[in-house]
């Protein structure tokens, strides 16, 4: 059984042979310390699926500057949003073509050639109907108007979707096998907006998005994002990434409630247990996730969040080395 094949299962609620090792994101620093791409990181850690597409250069995003959507950049650090009225919505609002920028046709037929038979593709955009629109505004700017100017608030959330759509289409067009969709919409403590808005505001948006997409879409969100799962089932995604155990997610709990419904991805601590050099507490946390996460399929083995500075090299090799040991099927312990 090859790569492709494994995650295909477990994207189906079956096991495979082993449980697909996965990261939707890897930090530039990071990747500099293996061998400075996506892609011959994720196969040196020994991962089943390679990303397709990328921000093209034409856009500022991530960097110093103002990027398509408002959104305020300081060295590679967000800082703050713009659209505050009408007025700067129709200035922040790039036309929807500027989606197959992200898909460069000699890239993706590289990729696809080299890849796209062994390995699964996925497609990860971070920020789509809730999150773009949070930072667009400027998060405090979001949630005042939220309660003084909701027309101006649903007005970007619709915004928002229509690009995260045509990105969807796009990646679907390209081959994709999988998309995640990140919308960061919590805290360590609670949902960012109440269960009851979010339920009215972006629900919706998110139904847009599924019914326009024939590929799982995994969704994204650290924090403690329980309360909002029942509207993540109900909106059509597949399945839900981070499960971040500093926000309090129980894995196990999670599983038993959610597991037929969503694939489970993630759960590997990324603040402690990766940012240390004892790995016996690396190997005692991949041992719990897998444990908690991976019998009866449905999972997706990866950190709880991305690998970003910080983090140890060796931590990281020794996650995904332990969980390929341990991970076959029938788990055993």
């Amino acid at each position: 059984m090859n790569s492709k094949e494994r995650v295909l299962l477990a994207l189906k609620h079956q096991e495979a042979d082993f449980v697909p090792l996965f990261e939707a994101w890897i930090e530039q620093e990071i990747l500099d310390q293996f061998h400075g791409d996506p892609f011959s990181t994720r196969l040196h850690l020994g991962m089943d699926c390679l990303p397709l597409g990328s921000h093209p250069i034409t856009t500022k995003a991530y960097r110093t500057g103002i990027d398509e959507w408002g959104r305020i950049f300081q060295d590679g650090h967000y800082s703050g949003g713009l659209v505050k009225t009408f007025q700067d919505l129709e200035k922040y609002t790039p036309p929807l073509s500027h989606a197959a920028d992200w898909f460069p046709p000699s890239e993706v037929k590289r990729l696809k050639t080299t890849y796209g038979e062994e390995y699964a593709l996925f497609y990860a955009w971070h920020d789509c109907s809730l999150g773009l629109a949070y930072l667009s505004m400027g998060m405090e700017n979001f949630f005042l108007a939220c309660y003084n100017d909701l027309d101006l608030v649903k007005a970007v959330i619709e915004r928002s979707t229509l690009w995260t759509i045509a990105l969807v289409e796009e990646a679907v067009k390209n081959g994709v096998d999988f998309i995640v969709l990140g919308d960061d919409a919590a805290d360590n403590d609670r949902p960012l907006i109440s269960p009851k808005m979010f339920q009215d505001l972006i629900l919706p948006e998110y139904r847009k998005i599924t019914k326009k997409c024939p590929v799982p879409i995994i969704w994204h969100s650290d924090g403690n994002i329980e309360p909002l799962l029942p509207f993540i089932v109900e909106a059509g995604f597949s399945g839900v990434h981070s499960l971040e155990p500093k926000a309090g997610i129980d894995l196990l709990k999670i599983k038993q409630t959610y597991g037929t419904s969503l694939v489970l991805a993630g759960n590997v601590d990324t603040t402690f247990v990766l940012c240390q050099e004892n790995m016996d507490l690396v190997r005692e946390d991949v041992k719990r996730a897998i444990h908690q996460g991976a019998s009866g399929g449905g999972f997706l083995f990866s950190s709880a969040n991305s690998l970003y500075l910080g983090h140890k090299i060796r931590a990281i090799k020794e996650m995904y080395r332990y969980a390929r040991e341990i991970g076959e099927y029938p788990i055993k312990f």
